[in-house]
């Protein structure tokens, strides 16, 4: 019941914060470039896809699935099915002219350049919090 829990847990934390990245980020395009205004229906369409990765990054990152290969080998298995997910709900919903290569070709481009952003973040983020607690268990040890 335990391990149950903390998936639940581990799930709820990363699906909340990747829908609502997922609605920030698409709401302040539409803000720049659209009407300003989110259907409904998107919103359910996003909140589908954030389940979805949510599940395959507890796959791929959380160690309880994958437990062995590195870090790096885990963003190359996870990029592939992300990827995937990602072109079936666009290709599923419409969201571009899906019979248009020159539109593929751009979903493929922006899909890779977030996925490079992402990647190089939370790099960052893992070296700067790696430093947090190895220099807290240093002070510790002094003392």
């Amino acid at each position: 019941m335990k391990k149950f829990l903390r998936f639940v847990g581990e799930i709820k934390t990363w699906g909340c914060l990747s829908f609502a990245g997922a609605v920030f980020i698409y709401a302040t395009i539409d803000w720049i470039w659209g009407d300003g205004l989110v259907e409904c229906a998107l919103l359910y369409q996003l909140l589908a896809l954030c389940g979805i990765m949510t599940l395959l990054q507890y796959v791929f990152f959380s160690g309880q699935v994958l437990k062995k290969p590195s870090y790096y080998v885990r963003v190359a298995l996870f990029c592939l099915p992300a990827f995937l997910v990602c072109g079936a709900f666009a290709w599923a919903f419409g969201w571009f002219p899906v019979e248009s290569l020159g539109a593929w070709g751009l979903f493929v481009a922006i899909f890779f350049v977030i996925f490079a952003v992402f990647c190089v973040g939370f790099e960052i983020y893992f070296r700067i919090m790696g430093k947090k607690y190895d220099d807290a268990l240093e002070k510790s040890h002094r003392g």
